[in-house]
């Protein structure tokens, strides 16, 4: 069987076995509720209703029109999930939770179509099958991208787009190479801008000087979409409107970028109990094992991903918003870097002792993701009437793995009564409920329900026959693991 259509089948067990079937963040509400009014009424922007302007993510112009301040990437990528969601239900308030519940499926396709592309940039490297699917598994069920593939942000986008410019910019002797790597870019700036921060290392990755300039050409691409766009919303192609944002939410002054920052958030994104790389992907260490030959053998490679790390690390930790809230789950903006920091396992010997390690990392992290992780945020801020990010972040009871035991040893009982559903009778437009945030954290279907989808289907109003073929959709999601299994168990053990 060729080795997409193996990484399709992995992307669709995932995303069968590990989606919440649900959207956990107002983030991709409001780029799902751009969809929604794009889709129903034809037009771009936000209504008065649509969102909170305390939240940092809604730009007013001086026209007056309110804009979400994120790119267009995501919110596009939801129209067929929209439109499909339409045709199941004429009722706006389901479809609208239909497409919800769709879009939570789709990070961890995502994910797996990343892992293969970490398998094809280990191939070109010039290693086996082996121990390209080696590397590929262990960040494909054991890193953090694995984890944060069932939040619902666009990161994974970014991660793919720079993944997949990567690998045609390390494919020598292909026509063109430096041009697909540039447009992969462009395409990965529609989601974030921020993939801009992966150009020196791919330009690094390029064989001539002459591929460089052709990915600089296709880049100018993306560049000039993200211009236009700022110029539509704002008036201004260097207005992203987040500084509006920013402004809107907090009347007083503060720096948004600032070098002084550095020493804590790099320190917290490698190392913070509620942030730290290390805590979120710990088998990262086991790349350790195989730095010294990959260092060796691959010297600009390994300059590239040295490159990438800290373009990254350092940007990243220089912004107020290093750590991304309390309300996200792990690291999110430097996931880009991740599937780089597992590339040097390819020179790791598999040996029994590396699949146990995988294996026991695997369980760790399906651990992680079986409770909503903002169950815990939400249960500290009403018992402390409000919360610091920095000290939750760097508070030693904030272990992820420990945190989510605490979790969901309390809400397993709950599973075995019908929990309630607090959300509006009524499509998104803000972060609102029909219950105090007491009431959500001690019987709501959102903070209580094992965090599966064929467990909340259960807690949710649904058919029988929506009930019968879940079941059946999970029974092949197994099926296919077992696939899975013994494909791996034939080709690399």
């Amino acid at each position: 069987m060729r080795p997409i259509y193996i990484y399709i089948l992995f992307g669709l067990v995932l995303s069968i076995l590990f989606s919440s079937g649900q959207i956990e963040n107002p983030d991709t509400h409001l780029r799902l509720t751009q969809t929604r009014i794009i889709v129903d009424d034809h037009r771009f922007g936000l209504e008065e209703d649509v969102g909170e302007n305390m939240h940092g993510n809604i730009a007013i112009n001086k026209a007056g029109q309110r804009h979400m301040v994120y790119n267009p990437g995501q919110t596009i990528t939801f129209i067929p999930l929209y439109y499909i969601a339409n045709f199941i239900t004429s009722d706006e308030v389901s479809a609208y939770y239909f497409s919800a519940y769709f879009a939570s499926f789709l990070n961890y396709m995502v994910h797996a179509l990343c892992a293969f592309l970490l398998f094809k940039i280990a191939l070109i490297l010039g290693v086996s099958k082996k121990q390209a699917y080696l590397a590929s598994m262990f960040f494909g069920i054991t890193s953090y991208s694995f984890v944060f593939a069932q939040s619902t942000y666009e990161h994974h986008f970014e991660m793919f787009f720079i993944l997949i410019s990567s690998y045609y910019a390390l494919k020598k002797n292909t026509e063109n190479s430096g041009l697909y790597s540039g447009l992969m870019l462009s395409l990965g700036l529609v989601f974030r801008t921020t993939t801009i921060l992966a150009v020196p290392a791919i330009l690094l990755m390029q064989s001539d000087n002459k591929e460089r300039l052709k990915s600089l050409t296709t880049l100018g691409i993306g560049v000039g979409f993200i211009m236009l766009y700022n110029y539509y919303r704002f008036g201004s192609p260097f207005e992203s409107g987040y500084s509006l944002a920013w402004s809107l939410a907090h009347s007083d002054k503060f720096d948004f970028w600032s070098l002084s920052r550095i020493p804590i958030a790099f320190f917290g994104f490698l190392f913070s109990p509620g942030k730290g790389l290390i805590f979120f992907s710990t088998t990262i260490v086991v790349a350790f094992w195989g730095i010294k030959t990959f260092w060796k053998k691959q010297r600009l490679i390994s300059y590239s991903i040295l490159l990438i790390s800290a373009t990254y690390l350092g940007s990243f930790s220089m912004n107020f918003a290093w750590h991304g809230s309390i309300w996200s789950y792990g690291p999110r903006y430097i996931l880009p870097i991740i599937p780089f920091l597992y590339l040097p396992i390819i020179y790791l010997k598999p040996k029994k002792w590396v699949f146990t390690v995988m294996l026991f990392a695997f369980i760790l992290q399906v651990g992680l993701i079986s409770v909503n992780y903002k169950r815990d945020v939400l249960k500290d801020y009403i018992t402390n009437n409000g919360l610091s990010d920095i000290e939750y972040i760097y508070s030693l009871k904030k272990e992820p793995h420990l945190v989510q035991v605490k979790q969901l040893a309390i809400i397993l009982p709950k599973n075995l009564k019908k929990l309630i559903n607090y959300q509006p009778n009524s499509p998104w437009k803000k972060e609102t409920r029909r219950a105090s945030s007491t009431v959500v954290i001690n019987s709501s279907i959102e903070k209580n329900s094992i965090n599966f989808w064929w467990v909340r289907i259960f807690h949710w109003k649904f058919s029988s026959i929506g009930r019968f073929v879940s079941v059946v959709i999970l029974i092949l999601g197994f099926l296919g693991a077992i696939m899975l299994f013994k494909y791996v168990k034939r080709e690399i053990i």
